[in-house]
């Protein structure tokens, strides 16, 4: 065989055995992430003052007279911002709040994903830590002050997840993210800002007038709040929701451009952020955003009675059977009269 030839073949046998190797690693990432996305151990607990039959640790719900059954395909995410800046070196009781809690619920086989906002002042149970960070007992509380009793870092988030599935009836979330301020900021300057329409008059914001959001601008958008007023911290939650849902447009928008954004995204975060997501959670989202029928985005928040103590701190009491109707709207789907005997 001539040289040439030889060399056209080693480089055929290199480029194939790279392609093969390139195929073979996100196959690897996307079977990695799928199985670290869902948790094959449910354990749904009874409501405290809803009337509902749980079965089988939660795979089928009896409320109303109807049946139910779990959605095997919903995988959760738990996404906090904090108002401290993240790092693993606080004194329990002192790492800060969790100003913005969300929990993202995302079904691939539908396409659809639900954006559950919980308001910071979810009055909760929350495990509480002394200053040596030894564990004291639970107590309820705001749900923001979860992150406070732990190291401002991977305990804090812990914490707060722990809080965050006693209110959602122990339904598994294998995945969190918390980013503080800065992380913000950066986040929504590699996208290259989110535009926005204020749904209320508050700083320099008008309601009804757009804004294109960068630099230390958007900061102020998420994180400003009246502090005159009770209903603050709703307020503030609203403009939340609208800021995450242009954002989530925007990384949608650019991950059907370039597949890569998320971790992009994901490596910019890192300075501001803690995470258990990882290469391989991050692929398979990548992947359900661009491909199929991509992903449609609910918004919706828990809602409940506000009411002030005698320090005129806001506390929020769940309307617990609007959320639980909600929880069975997003993590179950209603049985066809005729299935309803296989729920026994």
């Amino acid at each position: 065989m001539k040289t040439w030839k030889k060399v056209l073949l080693i480089i055929g046998c290199v480029f194939l055995s790279l392609v093969i190797l390139a195929v073979t690693t996100v196959a690897i990432l996307l079977n990695k992430g799928n199985g670290e996305l869902y948790d094959d151990e449910v354990n749904i607990v009874q409501p405290e003052n809803i009337t509902a039959e749980i079965q089988e640790q939660g795979k089928y719900i009896v409320y109303k007279g109807e049946n139910y059954v779990r959605n095997e395909n919903v995988t959760s995410i738990l996404f906090m911002g904090v108002d401290n800046e993240i790092a693993d070196d606080r004194v329990a009781g002192t790492a800060g709040q969790a100003d913005a809690i969300a929990v993202i619920a995302l079904d691939f086989k539908k396409g659809k994903g639900t954006l559950i906002a919980v308001p910071r002042d979810t009055i909760t149970d929350i495990a509480i830590y002394s200053v040596g960070g030894a564990y004291t007992g639970m107590k309820k509380q705001q749900l923001c002050l979860a992150y406070a009793y732990g190291d401002g870092k991977e305990k804090s988030c812990q914490n707060v997840l722990a809080s965050v599935k006693n209110i959602f009836y122990n339904i598994p979330i294998n995945s969190y993210f918390a980013i503080d301020l800065d992380g913000v900021t950066a986040l929504n300057d590699a996208v290259g800002g989110v535009d926005v329409v204020s749904p209320e008059n508050i700083g320099s914001f008008k309601e009804g007038k757009s804004y294109h959001l960068e630099g230390d601008l958007v900061q102020s958008f998420v994180r400003t709040r009246r502090m005159d007023i009770p209903e603050a911290s709703t307020l503030r939650l609203q403009r939340q929701e609208v800021y995450a849902k242009e954002y989530l447009k925007k990384i949608i928008s650019a991950t059907k451009k370039d597949i890569t954004t998320p971790i992009t995204l994901f490596n910019t975060s890192a300075p501001y952020s803690c995470t258990n997501l990882n290469p391989s959670k991050i692929s398979v989202l990548a992947k359900e955003l661009v491909t199929g029928k991509g992903m449609d985005f609910d918004f919706t928040r828990a809602t409940g009675t506000l009411s002030l103590d005698q320090d005129n701190h806001a506390s929020i009491t769940l309307d617990e059977q609007k959320f639980f109707e909600l929880f069975l709207s997003v993590y179950y789907e209603k049985m066809p009269a005729q299935g309803a005997t296989t729920a026994q």
